[in-house]
């Protein structure tokens, strides 16, 4: 996890070494109920809608990427 602040803003990332997200998921990942292909667990498809929903009221904004080097990366960016 890195943590970069400025006057503006606070910027999180955390990110992983896994198999990362596959392209034709990646805009889906935010939406309610979705579960992708091989999600783990027994998941609702929620967490993700429900994280990005919070922070969208607090006048933040979450996103999620894949990593060059292999892996996902979430992004949060909260305003002050």
């Amino acid at each position: 996890i890195r943590c970069v602040d400025n006057p503006r803003q606070s910027r999180l990332a955390g990110w992983d070494d896994g198999p990362g997200f596959k392209e034709e998921e990646l805009p889906r990942l935010f939406e309610r109920f979705y579960r992708g292909k091989n999600a783990a667990g027994e998941g609702v498809g929620i967490g993700l809608a429900m994280a990005k929903s919070i922070l969208q009221a607090q006048r933040a904004e979450l996103a999620a990427e894949n990593r060059l080097e292999g892996g996902a990366r979430f992004l949060v960016r909260l305003y002050k």
